[in-house]
């Protein structure tokens, strides 16, 4: 009678624990579906939306965001060199919202058409765009590390590339 009791107690908290499982597995599907859907829309990367300005020995680099519209923010990059005093690089930049979608497009001096990069990840804090069929980069993860922090890195194949720590001003 006991063996069987024991066993009757063994079950119940296998269910128990196999119940448990199923809800943490269902929530954990339902919360990543929120968190994707976000990506769907610019109004999680409104804390991109200021002057960006980045300096070191050898450069100085500012990126600016503005929204334009509900679908479309606008931004600029430079990079100056200190030795030569003067603009190095520059790129125009959009962050347009069109078929639920979100696409970074970046216009630089090296390539005769813009590039776009698709919204991969989002979050209050961070947006990753991809595009493996560029060249270089194939992809680009913005973050915000800080209070008026901004850490924009820029991969290529392998993961290998570099980074940008920007300071804001809104």
């Amino acid at each position: 009678m006991f063996k069987i009791a024991c066993s009757l107690c063994l079950c119940i908290v296998f269910s128990l624990q196999a119940q448990a499982q199923a809800q943490a597995q269902a929530q954990a599907q339902v919360q990543a579906q929120v968190k994707a859907k976000k990506c769907d829309s610019l109004a999680t990367l409104t804390w991109l939306i200021g002057d960006w300005h980045s300096e070191n020995s050898r450069l100085t680099i500012t990126e600016s965001w503005q929204r334009v519209s509900s679908h479309t923010f606008e931004g600029a990059g430079f990079t100056y060199s200190i030795a030569k005093n003067q603009r190095v690089s520059a790129e125009t930049l959009r962050l347009v919202e069109m078929s639920n979608q979100v696409f970074y497009i970046a216009k630089v001096a090296s390539n005769d058409l813009p590039v776009a990069f698709k919204l991969t990840q989002c979050s209050h804090e961070l947006a990753v765009f991809e595009n493996p069929q560029h060249d270089f980069p194939k992809k680009l993860s913005y973050q915000l590390t800080g209070d008026n922090k901004m850490t924009v890195d820029v991969f290529g194949a392998d993961g290998k590339g570099f980074s940008i720590v920007f300071i804001g001003k809104k």
